[in-house]
């Protein structure tokens, strides 16, 4: 068969496709909180400024973005490999959708329970993570699962720049197989790909929906052994 006879191709590949989604989700994550805390920033010219580029980077197709990552920044003596021009391209694109997300989850949070946990001596980074955050979780997750999994599914346009991973390799056995034996095998690899990224997607919003009812069920209070998660306060306003 011929996924058995390239099964070390193709697992190099995958291999580098769950090394470039790990290196996607964490820089786009990274990217949303500057991103929302730019936007959130007093100072109205950060403000403004990053709001241009969130909105740049969102209107922009991604495809487009990847390239221009790839062959603008030599120009500017920035010079990166295929796989960290990837990188770098779709987690800024990931970012600036994630801002916004990030945003929408901590204004869900009730004007009362900031007031409430300011009436308790919380402030600073000691309410964020104690009251604001956990509150927020269950907003957050839902649309942020989604991001993640266009992520994985982006990953694959770095194949466009020359990335090794799952997809970039299963062009190269449709190319080489369709010129040493004839016949074109898209359908039988294309679908097997198609499963791969499935499965992974599959599993990404299986973990999000399990930790967004987590949160959930601490926040409603249907754990009575345990209602707030560990460390957690939540208070109750007046």
């Amino acid at each position: 068969m011929l996924l058995v006879e390239f099964r070390s191709f193709l697992l190099a590949g995958f291999a580098n496709t769950l090394l470039l989604s790990l290196v996607l989700t964490a820089g786009a994550t990274l990217c949303a909180i500057l991103f929302a805390a730019a936007l959130s920033a007093r100072s109205r010219v950060l403000a403004g400024l990053v709001y241009g580029l969130v909105e740049c980077l969102r209107d922009t197709p991604l495809m487009v973005t990847v390239l221009l990552a790839y062959f603008v920044l030599p120009k500017a003596g920035i010079s990166l490999n295929p796989f960290w021009s990837s990188a770098l391209s779709i987690s800024l694109w990931g970012g600036a959708n994630g801002a916004h997300i990030i945003r929408a989850g901590l204004a869900s949070v009730p004007k009362g329970q900031h007031e409430a946990a300011d009436a308790f001596g919380l402030r600073g980074w000691r309410k964020l993570v104690l009251v604001t955050l956990p509150q927020a979780m269950p907003v957050i997750i839902p649309p942020y699962v989604s991001l993640v999994t266009s992520l994985v599914q982006a990953s694959s346009l770095g194949a466009v720049i020359g990335v090794e991973e799952v997809f970039r390799a299963g062009q190269v056995i449709i190319e080489q197989t369709t010129l040493v034996r004839g016949g074109s095998p898209a359908y039988l690899v294309y679908g097997f790909l198609l499963v791969i990224y499935f499965v992974l997607c599959w599993l990404i919003s299986l973990a999000g929906r399990r930790c967004e009812q987590y949160f959930t069920r601490h926040l409603t209070g249907a754990d009575e052994a345990s209602p707030l998660p560990r460390g957690t306060t939540q208070v109750v306003p007046a």
